[in-house]
């Protein structure tokens, strides 16, 4: 082959390049520019050959994978009109280390933070949610043997399981950092590996299983303030009360048990709470409960807005729907331990991508990005994406600036206490379960 082959080769490889490069996710390129994502690799000491599918490819391919309707690598393919390549893809996905996805979604969270902490505050403190959930994967035994399955009255699940504790911003809904490993792991265990990504002044808003002494001298030490109901065994009328506001507010002495003392001898004798009684409609019915926060000045935090963000925390429902069936996270398609936490973090990113467009658009048009679409959002970008495209250049700002204003109208009814019941209307279809592998079932049946 001579130098005039060679050249042809090259620059045919190039155009091709460039040509998938300009068809990946075009309305979010905006946000996630090509030198952000080379400057990542550069920091990871990534180095890559200048192959036809770059680091850039190979992101937003896995990112669409999350946006398609069956969440699978081909069809996120084929939606951006390529076909093939199936096992050069996941090759690419492969080459691609970890450190560059954690890299990229650190980035884009001090972004997100940059444009919209000051605006999205309450009284000069980020409110962070956190909740955990699980996510299903294929039945390999690399992913058995690290995740685990969980235990059911018929005994261990078919498939193995992940859990993962979420941490994201109660106004934003933007997910500030997340922790996943094997399903015997906690979610407190996850959260104290969490810790590190809230910043000082934070607020940390959780349910009960977040909840005692030795957690809130952990919160405390990280510089993080905390808003959640009590633990179910505290017996409140036993605490020793420092200071009284209101019958339903007042400051008590929160001991350390033994066992906690034990583990650390450097604890303290208690820790100083507040409580504030409440009461509220849990599953359709009324309870009364204790709210436990280190917001201890009542002048300076009313009741009131306490129990308003305790209310708020039930967001977590909404934002974990929308990472497992809009973002297809409920069931991860990589046969590798590395693939699923590859794949769960370009999940996680696309959600956050999407969330980032939603923010700059009520910005944009002075609205409450919570009133805005998220499903619509998905839907603009994708078919955006397509039109700008095959747009030419001087279009594009325009075409941006449009799919803004789209996303603006494309409001949700306000639906305060809006209570639904987690069931479904429409029966599946009735096929058997499989309970064997396919393998298996094809040699029985091939032996019948």
């Amino acid at each position: 082959m001579n130098n005039r082959d060679i050249e042809w080769r090259r620059e045919k490889l190039k155009q091709e390049r460039e040509k998938l490069e300009s068809g990946q996710l075009t309305a979010l390129r905006e946000l996630l520019p090509d030198a952000v994502l080379q400057e990542i690799c550069e920091e990871c000491h990534y180095e890559f050959r200048s192959r036809l599918l770059t680091p850039l490819v190979t992101i937003f391919h896995m990112i669409s994978a999350g946006i398609s309707r069956d969440g699978s690598f081909r069809s996120a393919w084929q939606l951006n009109g390529q076909s093939g390549r199936s096992g050069s893809l996941a090759k690419a996905r492969q080459r691609l280390p970890q450190v560059v996805w954690r890299k990229l979604d650190q980035w884009m969270i001090q972004e997100i933070d940059k444009e919209s902490a000051l605006e999205y505050q309450w009284r000069g403190h980020r409110m962070i949610g956190v909740d955990g959930t699980c996510v299903s994967m294929s039945e390999e035994p690399e992913l058995v043997e690290h995740f685990g399955r969980c235990n059911t009255r018929h005994g261990q699940s078919r498939f193995p399981l992940a859990r993962i504790t979420l941490a994201f911003d109660l106004k934003t809904l933007v997910t500030i950092g997340h922790k996943a490993g094997g399903y015997r792991r906690t979610e407190t265990e996850l959260l104290r590996s969490l810790l590190s990504e809230f910043q000082a002044g934070d607020v940390l808003v959780g349910d009960r299983h977040f909840a005692g002494a030795n957690l809130y001298w952990e919160y405390q030490e990280a510089g993080v303030d905390f808003i959640t109901r009590t633990h179910h065994q505290l017996q409140v009328e036993r605490l020793k009360v420092v200071e009284i506001f209101d019958p339903k507010d007042k400051i008590v002495e929160l001991p350390f048990s033994p066992q906690h003392r034990r583990q650390n001898p450097n604890l303290p004798k208690f820790i100083l709470i507040r409580l504030i009684q409440t009461t509220a409609k849990i599953k359709g019915k009324e309870e009364t409960f204790w709210i436990a926060t280190s917001l201890l000045d009542a002048y300076q935090y009313p009741a009131q807005e306490i129990q308003g963000w305790l209310k708020k925390r039930w967001k977590v429902e909404t934002l974990i729907e929308e990472l497992k069936i809009w973002f297809s996270a409920d069931v991860l398609r990589s046969k590798t331990v590395e693939g699923v936490y590859k794949e769960l973090y370009a999940r996680i990113i696309g959600l956050n991508l999407i969330h980032w467009l939603i923010l700059k658009s009520a910005r944009k048009h002075n609205r409450e990005p919570e009133r805005l679409s998220l499903s619509a959002a998905l839907r603009l970008a994708t078919s955006y994406s397509l039109k700008m495209s095959a747009a030419p250049a001087w279009l594009l700002p325009t075409l941006y600036e449009t799919l803004l204003d789209h996303i603006a109208f494309s409001t949700v009814p306000c639906r305060p206490d809006r209570m639904e019941p987690r069931m479904i209307k429409r029966e599946r279809k009735h096929y058997p379960k499989l309970k064997i592998s396919r393998a298996e079932w094809r040699s029985m049946a091939i032996a019948a």
